[in-house]
């Protein structure tokens, strides 16, 4: 069984989560993905899934980057996740949360790519 087989135990949240895994796999084309215990791990590690379809029926959402380093949504709660502030992670449980979690891939690829001695900066919107 593979990341997407276990996001097809969530119907309620297959689709968006299906989109996910296949939004982060064209930002690393070529990006496996290998369960280390409970978490779906990507062999370029900017996110990992983590799937609770047994009793929490959602999925957690690890991030590359503090907290932070991430502009913020009303939808979906950004909470420092493991290594002390290396990562940062979202619970995904309503296909509506789906723009603001894309956003949160795409930054926290941005910062895996920049490595650690990036500028740690919030980013802000700015119209123009």
């Amino acid at each position: 069984m593979g990341l997407k087989e276990d996001i097809e135990k969530i119907p309620e949240l297959r689709s968006v989560g299906l989109a996910l895994v296949d939004y982060a796999e064209s930002l690393e084309p070529g990006m496996t993905f290998e369960l280390k215990g409970k978490r779906w791990v990507p062999s370029q590690n900017f996110v990992t899934f983590t799937v609770q379809h047994a009793r929490a029926r959602n999925i957690v959402i690890s991030l590359r980057g503090n907290p932070s380093e991430f502009l913020c949504f009303d939808e979906i709660e950004l909470r420092e996740g493991m290594g002390h502030g290396a990562y940062s992670e979202c619970t995904l449980n309503s296909v509506r949360q789906l723009p603001a979690v894309a956003l949160y891939i795409r930054t926290a690829h941005e910062i895996y790519k920049q490595g650690g001695g990036r500028d740690r900066k919030h980013p802000e919107i700015v119209e123009t």
